[in-house]
């Protein structure tokens, strides 16, 4: 990975949404599609371009397909290293994920050369993360010995790490997650408006 080298912005869209009912990609907040408030961020980290990954985004956003739908979010992060080399990728359900956070993790891995830079909210969050093309064979192993998900495939304690607060990485899987969301995001603005 050189230095300076913008990663591609991806957005992991191809999730079931089983405990929300619906799409999560589409479903608003503060009118606007979860979708566009993960990609808004990623763009403003310095990604290029920006694309989902899987699913059924809102445009502008393209979806890349899953080569094997279903296979879970390992499969897909190994999709998108395929196509763009390195990547920066947060889940279309983390609306309110700052974009400072992404270039930060953007920064760390320039800094440190590391495979996988993750953030760390409370725990190491295997989705939020910067993912060189460095880390495809290890990744491709573990989806071979049977994991789903990137906890699964690597020591995920050993990897570096960005902290943040857990409400900027809020998971939002139900209707109480959104009302959550919301109240981050309205906190948020009023934080930036005494500020300025």
């Amino acid at each position: 990975m050189a230095a300076g080298v913008k990663p591609a912005g991806v957005v992991l869209c191809g999730g079931a949404s089983t405990r929300m009912g619906n799409d999560k990609a589409g479903l608003e907040l503060a009118g606007q599609p979860l979708a566009l408030w993960v990609a808004g961020a990623l763009s403003a980290a310095g990604a290029d371009p920006v694309v989902a990954q899987g699913g059924n985004p809102p445009p502008p956003l393209v979806a890349e397909p899953d080569s094997s739908p279903r296979a879970g979010p390992l499969s897909a992060l190994i999709d998108a290293l395929e196509r763009h080399r390195d990547v920066l990728v947060c889940p279309t359900d983390v609306p309110t994920v700052p974009a400072e956070l992404l270039a930060t993790l953007v920064e760390r891995a320039h800094s440190t050369r590391a495979p996988v830079v993750l953030a760390r909210s409370d725990r190491p969050e295997p989705l939020i993360g910067h993912y060189a093309h460095e880390s495809l064979s290890m990744l491709r192993a573990g989806l071979q010995a049977g994991a789903r998900g990137p906890r699964e495939a690597f020591d995920i304690e050993s990897v570096p790490t960005v902290p943040v607060n857990p409400s900027d990485v809020l998971n939002v899987n139900t209707p109480a997650d959104l009302v959550a969301a919301e109240a981050v995001l309205a906190a948020r603005e009023a934080a930036q408006s005494e500020a300025g």
